[in-house]
């Protein structure tokens, strides 16, 4: 109860009046030993009407699970919601080095974050997405032409920052967009993630797959192949759910 109180702000009174009622209605449930709180059956039926909702879930899940197992690597699914990006779920065991992501944590979409969900979208929600960082004008241009190269290729590698200004990026001081085609193959990189788009109905990214990078840098081609494994899953995934892929151009 503690943890809630501080994060949510809240008195102990309150808090504990509020676990009670949703303890009572079996939305929460209490560990007598531990004292601790975890979701509820009531929960469940909320859960499944979610999953009949939105079917790519299920779809993505599955497919993460499988390519976890074949690459032995972490992968995330993660869905647009509003002006941020949500962890759906979270597949493999974490190594050291990885970024953080559990279900339901949440970060804002904002320059350089979340580039896999406004790659494809309208040139003022791009626009949104680099103004929410305060881009100034050479950033912007610079994301443009990554952005640009995320639609051409079909997936986006966040970086991790090794140049001394990286603590200044928008995206905080570990990640950075950065042009990926050019670099030799045997050119080692300090990736985060690679991270491609699964297409609803009309084109737009409603979720994305992620392998997460660890400690250990990899070569240019490694990445390449990573995020040409990735795309063949998420592919198939928009294929299976009827959603429309655009054609990959700049």
């Amino acid at each position: 109860m503690s943890e809630l109180v501080r994060a949510l702000g809240m008195n102990v009174a309150s808090a504990h009046a509020t676990l009670a009622v949703l303890d009572d209605t079996g939305f929460v449930v209490r560990d007598p030993i531990r004292r601790t709180y975890i979701l509820g059956p009531a929960l469940v039926a909320v859960g499944f009407a979610t999953m009949e909702q939105h079917p790519a879930i299920d779809a993505a899940l599955e497919q993460a699970d499988a390519l976890s197992t074949e690459l032995n690597r972490t992968i995330l699914v993660a869905a647009r919601a509003g002006r941020d990006a949500i962890f759906v779920a979270r597949r493999g065991s974490a190594v050291s080095g990885e970024i953080p992501g559990h279900p339901g944590d949440k970060v804002p979409l904002k320059a350089p974050v979340g580039a896999v969900f406004v790659a494809w979208a309208s040139d003022s929600v791009i626009e949104h997405w680099l103004e929410r960082a305060a881009a100034g004008p050479a950033e912007a241009i610079h994301y443009r032409g990554v952005l640009g190269e995320i639609r051409s290729r079909g997936y986006a590698v966040p970086l991790r920052a090794s140049h001394p200004h990286a603590a200044n990026a928008p995206g905080g001081p570990d990640e950075r967009l950065d042009v990926l085609d050019g670099l030799a193959s045997d050119r080692f990189v300090r990736v985060r993630t690679i991270a491609a788009p699964i297409f609803d109905a009309v084109g737009q990214v409603q979720l994305a797959l992620s392998i997460t990078g660890g400690e250990e840098p990899m070569t240019a081609l490694e990445v390449h192949r990573l995020g040409q494994r990735l795309m063949r899953t998420t592919d198939a995934v928009t294929k299976r759910t009827r959603g429309i892929a655009p054609s990959r151009t700049p």
